[in-house]
């Protein structure tokens, strides 16, 4: 079947030309919405560089941002979760990969040295790794951060409960006495002041706990002593899927293990109430995360060189050497 390549350099072409089918996504981080509202907050000097490759009605897309003239990343910003090629059409595994070749054959025409490509779940990267490939650029693989996730396989918040370590236990006990907590499904001012007053400063998340608010997936918490806010989370639950977005803590309050309080109300309010079959912790230390999961999966980076670009051939080799230090030893 005959693969096709193009690319767009702003968010309203590429909403045009995707005439809606880039909104339904099951997850958010895979819909035009997310990927408009994280450039809408994007860094002075960026710019799109969106790339799709078609056969028929099978459809790829590699949303990108260029930060240099020979450099391009994964859509920016420190709010995005993770990266992925969207398909659409539902195209079987090689039509996947003879897609991703293409979109990769037709990035090399834009001048670029170099694209660094994460966070990604595993099979993310391996799939781009073999497009990219087979698209002429040379690939360097690294782990990143972890990704904690939770499967509640028609379970109630209690019976997940109580296969949690009793390490987590002794920690939701110490605070007990001393935390109350609330749960919102909408943005209020007081709420705000509150989750401001604990670092949520950054305007992108008002914004996501704006439009939250209006597609009613929002969950926000607050964990208090007192009337003093000391943890704070931002969840959105849609689909049978929870998401954990951001979370923080007055390090002040950390030995009454205020965000374990919150996320033990958060993940009950999720399971219960909103019947989340699917909880994405997101991604973080794992001292703060695995006590909570069931799963836990080690996110990868890909750095993409140019070889046609010669500013591309001393960073491949350096990345080449480090991939080849970090490699596990043989058995």
């Amino acid at each position: 079947m005959w693969v096709t390549g193009e690319y767009f350099d702003s968010m309203r072409a590429a909403e045009l030309a995707a005439r809606g089918r880039l909104s339904s996504a099951p997850e958010p981080f895979a819909r035009l919405d997310w990927f408009k509202r994280v450039w809408d907050h994007a860094a002075p000097g960026e710019r799109p560089l969106i790339a799709r490759a078609r056969a028929g009605s099978a459809e790829a897309w590699l949303f990108l941002g260029r930060t240099r003239p020979d450099r391009a990343t994964a859509t920016p910003g420190p709010h995005f979760a993770r990266f992925q090629p969207i398909f659409l059409g539902d195209p079987d595994e090689a039509l996947k990969r003879a897609l991703v070749r293409a979109a990769a054959r037709r990035l090399r025409l834009f001048g670029l040295a170099r694209l660094t490509l994460e966070p990604m779940l595993p099979e993310h990267a391996a799939l781009l790794a073999f497009g990219f490939r087979r698209g002429g650029w040379t690939v360097a693989e690294r782990p990143g951060p972890a990704n904690f996730t939770l499967e509640v396989r028609d379970r109630h918040f209690e019976d997940v409960w109580e296969t949690c370590s009793a390490r987590l236990h002794e920690r939701i006990a110490a605070g007990a006495r001393r935390l109350h907590v609330e749960i919102a499904d909408l943005v209020t001012p007081r709420l705000w002041e509150e989750v401001e007053l604990l670092g949520g400063t950054d305007a992108f998340l008002r914004d996501l706990g704006q439009d939250a608010t209006l597609d009613r997936t929002l969950r926000l918490g607050i964990a208090r002593v007192g009337d003093a806010p000391v943890a704070a989370q931002l969840w959105t639950v849609e689909n049978g899927q929870a998401f954990a977005h951001w979370r923080a803590e007055d390090r002040e309050a950390k030995h009454l293990f205020p965000s374990d309080q919150l996320t033990s109300s958060m993940l009950r309010y999720a399971i219960n109430v909103d019947h989340a079959q699917h909880i994405d912790f997101g991604n973080g230390r794992e001292a703060d995360l695995a006590d909570w999961a069931d799963d836990r999966r080690v996110l990868r980076r890909l750095d993409l060189f140019n070889p046609r670009r010669p500013a591309a051939w001393a960073p491949a080799l350096a990345a080449r050497a480090a991939a080849l230090v970090r490699r596990p030893p043989l058995d």
